[in-house]
């Protein structure tokens, strides 16, 4: 039989035995809890079943991106949205949950999981949520897909990269800048359609805009979140507006132009001025790949782990990943930007990548694997496949982004030969491309940029014709920086941010990450190892390893407050980010004595 049509067999039987339960138990507290405990053992089964089936498919289209691997990821889609979104599941998780008082926390918080789930694809509304999975599977090939062009002759992404990286001609560094921007226009036709897809899904039951349901597994409404945000933004604003002065100074020394008030963005070396990398020499590192292989970098990236205490990567992995750049010449097209995947929420761990050996893929490798061990953690009996993920979305990306932070520190690179034993580092200098190039211009993008525009466009519904006009207003007012010449409503610069098309309202998640990487830092740098935050070593101290791994280890059953206060003894907050930078504070204030601070 068709393995898609057996699955259908047992996706029908599944949703007819969800009524059974409804019928079969009257009143009582252990009558509710023994309802909810049969319903749930057929809604987990069902869900890791299809959710496995689904990211089959997906994975397929993103790595070998054809119309028949496009095709089989929509069926996925479908089939997922089939089982997760069924009204069945949906009555009964709200019937059990009016009787809270008769439920453990554990299935209360499996029951919402599911509604949140089924809210991704209702199918109270099967061709609403048709239309969804069918654009976003063009979209998604659209964006794969994509071929990009300078002076009329192809370049990758990774070219692109490569180019913003080393050029140093303004004239050329417009140009590839812009040829970045090529997918915009392409990308915006569906991404217009898919805005109105994606809040019509959400309102199905009962968000107010697809930008709410994003944020619902933090308990926080869209105003809530947004406001959560502009606070980090104060309280960091002080120390960007320094670094921002110090940079623009830097940068016109380098291009020998005069000092602008906002710094242009083709000056920067990232496509989107999120990360200002390459401004630091003393703290460039890339040379000391050389010599090196991709696959030496995801080894190291697996050893920082297993020195901690963790198990080996499952030998799956290292079969079944897509980690390292298409060859030239081959015409398979895949997505570039590196993800982990859970595919069957069991022992199926994979990572998407493009590895090089340098030192931004070094520290990327040891954020995807981070995913990769917060799968494995949670992967045990106790935890469900419903709640087979972060405490809260920013979890899963602080998690990696916290391990990235600590393979960025200098005695770590020491003690994997990345830096020789008695490599004097200017700690000045390496605290200074740590805000660059990972942290502080990151929030201000993140929190900044993408939080503010997403939730403008999905939960303020801005019309189309003023996108591109409010994303750069954003990148003005927040960032401090403008585009080289007008960027008109001809261009959709926002959607050449893959995010945007494939993953959207997630980038908050990013934002919230970065800060707790920094609370967990902390703790790691002085509760465990009694040493500096700034310049501190992980490296196979199996009691930090102990210590991630019970946060962990919880995955979804405990609201992310609780695990994160149970942690570390404190709220979240930007204090240990705040703190962590203090010394670079002092000296950007000092270098930036008698210049304009700010562009306003």
């Amino acid at each position: 039989m068709n393995p898609l049509r057996c699955l259908f067999r047992k996706i029908f039987f599944a949703i007819f035995a969800l009524a059974i339960p409804a019928m079969a138990f009257a009143g009582g507290a252990s009558a509710i809890q023994e309802r909810a405990d049969r319903f749930l053992a057929l809604a987990n089964a069902g869900y890791q079943a299809l959710y496995r089936v689904n990211s089959e498919a997906q994975w397929l289209a993103v790595t070998d991106v054809t119309p028949a691997h496009d095709a089989a990821a929509e069926v996925g889609g479908k089939s997922a949205a089939a089982f997760n979104g069924n009204p069945a599941i949906i009555n009964e998780a709200r019937d059990l949950l009016t009787h809270k008082s008769d439920l453990n926390e554990l299935t209360i918080r499996e029951l919402n999981q599911l509604l949140l789930n089924a809210a991704e694809g209702p199918m109270t509304n099967p061709p609403l949520v048709s239309a969804r999975v069918e654009a976003e599977t063009n979209q998604a090939s659209l964006l794969n897909s994509f071929e990009f062009k300078l002076h009329d002759k192809p370049i990758t992404v990774n070219e692109i990269d490569d180019a913003m990286n080393t050029l140093t001609d303004l004239k050329e560094r417009q140009a590839v800048w812009e040829a970045s921007k090529q997918s915009g226009p392409a990308l915006k036709p569906n991404l217009v359609k898919l805005r109105d897809l994606r809040n019509g899904v959400a309102k199905e039951l009962g968000h107010h805009d697809y930008f709410a349901l994003q944020v619902a597994a933090y308990g926080m409404t869209a105003d809530e979140m947004v406001k959560m945000h502009d606070s980090f933004l104060r309280d960091l604003r002080p120390l960007y507006l320094q670094l921002h002065t110090w940079a623009k100074y830097k940068l016109a020394e380098k291009y020998h132009q005069p000092v602008p008030k906002k710094i242009p963005a083709h000056w920067i070396n990232n496509r989107w001025s999120q990360e200002w990398a390459g401004l630091v020499e003393a703290a460039n590192i890339d040379d000391r790949f050389k010599g090196r292989t991709a696959e030496w970098i995801v080894k190291i990236a697996e050893q920082f782990y297993t020195g901690l205490g963790f198990a080996k990567l499952p030998a799956s992995f290292w079969t079944k990943s897509d980690l390292y750049p298409v060859p030239p010449g081959d015409k398979r097209k895949k997505n570039t930007h590196a993800s982990c995947w859970h595919i069957d929420l069991q022992d199926d761990i994979r990572s998407l990548q493009s590895v090089e050996p340098n030192s931004q893929w070094f520290f990327t490798a040891h954020h995807e694997l981070g995913h990769g061990y917060y799968f494995m953690a949670y992967t045990r009996p106790e935890v469900p496949p419903l709640l087979r993920l972060g405490a809260a979305p920013g979890f899963h990306e602080g998690i990696g982004e916290l391990i990235a932070l600590a393979s960025s520190q200098v005695p770590y690179l020491q003690s994997r030969g990345v830096l020789p034993k008695d490599f004097k580092a200017d700690a000045t200098a390496f605290l200074l491309d740590d805000a660059l190039a990972r942290s502080i211009p990151f929030m201000f993008w993140s929190s900044g940029t993408m939080t503010h525009w997403e939730a403008d466009v999905y939960a303020k519904n801005l019309p189309a014709d003023q996108w591109n006009a409010r994303w750069w207003k954003y990148v003005g007012d927040l960032q401090g920086v403008e585009p080289p010449t007008p960027r008109g409503e001809e261009f959709c610069d926002a959607a050449t941010k893959t995010h945007i098309n494939d993953t959207p309202c997630y980038y908050h998640n990013y934002a919230f990450a970065t800060v707790f990487k920094f609370q967990l830092h902390d703790y790691i740098a002085r509760k465990i190892l009694h040493q500096p935050p700034q310049t501190c070593n992980y490296a196979d101290n199996k009691e930090v390893g102990a210590w991630l791994n019970n946060i962990l280890k919880k995955g979804g059953t405990e609201d992310w407050r609780k695990v994160l206060k149970d942690a570390t003894g404190e709220d979240f907050s930007t204090r240990a980010m705040v703190d962590y930078f203090k010394p670079l504070m002092a000296w950007l204030e000092e270098q930036n004595k008698d210049r304009q601070i700010g562009w306003e």
